[in-house]
């Protein structure tokens, strides 16, 4: 615990979004040095007093096997799906296929190595997301305003193990210490080279290069090289248990059937026949579905995988135009690469040279109910802002779709999503730990595991047997959002399982706290709670609602999730602050004591009746507060409160400075309470006071806590891919950060440092590298797949068939087609395709 949804004005579509959100329940943030190999023999240690049975128990409390955990399909699945099998094969097709892409970029080309990308050459962004003034995004080696910055990154650069960590510091135990180099821009993955989008073809698009536009920084002396994201690749590998997907959570919970960002676009539409046969352009939201608002978001990027619009002469590659290239009869799916005969779910279709036996549309007829790809004698026309059913036997011209190339976006997302529920690795050795094997873990190791739920804090971020707290069953479980004292210690709502840790300044790259969408909507839930809460507040108090009760019938009209009490966080805060808050308070009773004795008798006796009440709470909150009972005295303290300004009005005259005072010291840890009106029926975890519209909120610059699964296999690290080992990573988290200062009002309370003996950070180590999963590690199924051409930078300008008269920087390296069995290469053979991070990757 430390998350569902809403969009803009309706109250109608905010309460059908949380009943699906809260019904239902990117990337590495931690990892392993990638160049040493698990061995249990050799990092075995002399034993404590902790046996392994203690050890499994222990860990019991707060996470498990991930055996333990089932994927629930979407509540609404059978009403699109009608043959899993086949969109299970029709998924992991698109998901591999490289003419997805204008030019060979499939979604597995960010995507291949453990479910992340291992690529080390030509992989820097130079921090687009950067918003922090004066400072340039898109320039490469530029001063951070943090320190000097001492590299020579650019377009095509070869990363070595020299570079890492991006913020390097004289002392690694020392935030503090002197900097000796820092910089802004980021490893990541390398995409689609900057072109502008002319039309489709197979297998490359006709596209015009360009040194315009997003890409204008990918060249070398005015060659080009291909896009990198400005963000580091998260794994696909058990993203299926994520309630939001993408470093900043843009992929909803809920899918829209057209993009990643669910009901932040109100406008999306998707057509549909209904029962009478008539085709009509409706909304949809599918529950439980982050993996297929995930998968739609790349395949028009003009960074990852389509040609776009560097100038105002482009319009930039549409899903339609995607679906136009491989519905078309002559596409053979997978047709530029070979797939074994023993793939674990398209050997029984794989076709000798390439590819694989059937067509796309056949596949999407085959797998999905009629209705939405079957509406004869009806075009869609999209050259409007919005979407134009018609009626029209064919489309004519560029901006006219069938409605099953129209629709391609919802088949495509819902397609990959089952395919991507099957990369589950729910049996590494600490699985098996888990499950009762004593020996799985070696002495090492399980006290890396105690470190990683004790002294090292980690398990509060990465909770659960997914290792994230951004999972479905976590935000199910526990909150959508939260409160808690932040790294300031001050109160904060924040979004469950996006924290701030630290990385870089807050500003270089905003996070959750961004806006996207037609309307600009937050992607926070915390603010999107609190822009519907706000509207309907106002309105509320226009009609004579007084404010705590319109907050109130506000919260409970448009079904906001209570937010959990945390009266341990309450204490420290009210110690505080409840003394001087009394003697406030105190001060205005003896004030209008004083007005009381000068009232006529006959009014005196009511008034000094309501001043006994606030004596009494007076005199029981000092008693709590002399028995060290703090958390009861705050609520009599606010009582009284009430009370004072009460009989004040009566008395016509004010103490306001005194009782607004003491609320003020007292409301931080009064929200941290349970609530008296309404704590809920589960007394071991009673709620606390409602959202309210004005409170304050901690989401920017903090990111969805990845999964540590793999994580061995998963460099580079963090959103900004700023470390290269899992020994960098701990240093990172023992020394509390590196701008746990600049951050605070943002920052994660536990980002502080840890005082971890070199023992222990190497037990820690030990301990993350027995996350992983021998059969990532080999490939085997359900890791298996086709072979893939992956562009590795470039060594010197060639002619490619993607641009026929335009050289680039283009060197391929090629993954080799896996069946079910696995491959004979484990994972970090140097020399291979299968190379770790910053080893020299073959053809």
């Amino acid at each position: 615990m430390r998350n569902v949804l809403m969009t803009s004005a309706p109250v109608i579509s905010l309460l059908t979004l949380l009943a699906i959100g809260c019904a239902s329940g990117e990337g590495q943030d931690i990892a392993g040095d990638t160049s040493v190999q698990r061995d249990p023999l050799a990092l075995d240690a002399p034993p404590d007093d902790t046996s392994p049975s203690d050890t499994r128990q222990l860990a019991r409390e707060r996470t498990g096997s991930l055996k333990m955990v089932s994927l629930e399909d979407p509540s609404t699945l059978e009403r699109f799906i009608k043959d899993r099998k086949t969109a299970l094969r029709l998924g992991k097709a698109l998901f591999w296929d490289q003419q997805v892409g204008s030019d060979g970029q499939a979604c597995a080309s960010c995507h291949f190595h453990a479910g992340a990308d291992n690529r080390s050459k030509s992989q820097l962004n130079p921090g687009f997301r950067n918003e922090i003034p004066g400072i340039n995004p898109n320039a490469f080696n530029d001063l951070t305003g943090f320190g000097p910055n001492k590299n020579k990154f650019g377009p095509n650069y070869q990363l070595t193990a020299a570079d890492f960590p991006f913020r390097k510091l004289s002392d690694p135990t020392d935030r503090n210490s002197t900097v000796i180099s820092d910089t802004n821009d980021v490893a990541s993955s390398q995409g689609v080279f900057n072109a502008g989008f002319v039309a489709t073809a197979i297998p490359n698009d006709v596209g015009i290069p360009s040194l315009e536009g997003n890409g204008a920084v990918f060249n070398v002396d005015d060659i080009l090289v291909r896009n990198v994201e400005p963000r580091q690749t998260p794994t696909v590998f058990n993203a299926a248990f994520n309630h939001r997907n993408f470093w900043d959570g843009r992929a909803r919970f809920e899918f829209n059937g057209m993009n990643p960002i669910g009901q932040l676009d109100p406008g999306a539409r998707v057509v549909e026949r209904l029962w009478w046969g008539i085709p009509a352009l409706v909304t949809v939201r599918v529950p439980r579905s982050s993996l297929a608002s995930q998968a739609v978001g790349p395949v028009t990027s003009d960074l990852e995988v389509a040609f776009g619009a560097p100038t105002a002469a482009f319009i930039g590659r549409r899903f339609q135009d995607v679906a136009r290239k491989l519905l078309a009869p002559s596409v053979v799916p997978l047709g530029q690469q070979l797939v074994s005969p023993d793939d674990s779910v398209l050997g029984a279709l794989a076709l000798p040279q390439a590819g694989i036996k059937g067509y796309y549309a056949q596949m999407i007829r085959d797998a999905f109910h009629d209705r939405w790809w079957n509406a004869p004698g009806f075009i869609v026309d999209i050259s409007g802002k919005q979407p134009v059913l018609k009626k029209q036997n064919a489309p004519k011209g560029p901006n006219q779709f069938t409605v099953m190339e129209y629709n391609f976006a919802l088949f495509f997302g819902l397609a990959v999503q089952e395919y991507e529920k099957t990369l589950v690795s729910d049996d590494s050795p600490f699985d098996r730990f888990m499950e009762g094997d004593d020996n799985a873990l070696s002495a090492t190791e399980q006290k890396g595991l105690r470190l990683f739920l004790d002294k090292g804090k980690c398990i509060n971020c990465h909770g659960g047997p997914e290792f994230t707290n951004a999972s479905l069953q976590n935000v199910r479980k526990n909150e959508v959002i939260e409160r808690m004292v932040m790294g300031d210690n001050r109160v904060a709502v924040y979004d469950n399982g996006f924290y701030n840790i630290g990385v870089r300044p807050t500003h270089e790259d905003i996070g959750v706290g961004g806006r996207i969408g037609p309307r600009n909507l937050p992607l926070s839930n915390s603010r999107l709670f609190q822009r519907e809460l706000g509207q309907l507040v106002s309105l509320l108090q226009a009609f004579g609602v007084p404010r705590d009760q319109a907050i109130r019938l506000a919260n409970k009209t448009l079904g906001i999730p209570r937010i959990q009490a945390r009266p341990e966080e309450a204490e420290p805060l009210l110690k505080k602050t409840a003394p001087d808050a009394a003697a406030e308070l105190e001060a205005a009773r003896s004030k209008l004591a004083t007005a009381v004795a000068t009232l006529p008798l006959g009014l005196r006796k009511n008034a000094q009746k309501k001043l006994d009440q606030v004596s009494a709470l007076l005199a029981a909150a000092s008693a709590s507060l002399a028995g060290g009972s703090v958390n009861d005295a705050a609520p009599k303290l606010a009582e009284a409160a009430d009370k004072l300004d009460e009989l004040a009005r009566t008395l016509r005259t004010s103490v306001a400075s005194q009782t607004n005072k003491a609320r003020d010291l007292l409301a931080p840890g009064l929200s941290l309470l349970p609530d008296p009106i309404d704590p809920g029926p589960d007394p071991l975890h009673p709620n606390g006071p409602p959202l309210r519209p004005d409170e304050r909120v901690a989401v920017d610059g903090a990111f969805k806590t990845p999964s540590l699964r793999n994580v061995s296999e998963t460099a580079p690290y963090f959103h900004n891919g700023g470390q290269a080992t899992l020994d960098q990573v701990v240093e990172f988290y023992n020394r509390g950060g590196d701008f746990a200062n600049v951050n605070r009002d943002n920052l994660d309370p536990d980002i502080q440092p840890l005082g971890l003996t070199a023992d222990e950070r190497a037990a820690l180590v030990a301990f993350l590298h027995t996350l992983t999963d021998e059969r990532v590690r080999y490939d085997r199924a359900p890791f298996d797949h086709p072979s893939l051409p992956l562009p590795n930078g470039g060594t010197a300008p060639v002619m490619t068939p993607i641009f026929p008269d335009t050289p680039v920087l283009e060197d391929r390296i090629t993954l080799p087609a896996v069946g079910a069995g696995g491959s004979g290469i484990k994972l970090g053979t140097s020399g291979t395709p299968f190379a770790h991070f910053l080893q020299p990757l073959t053809k």
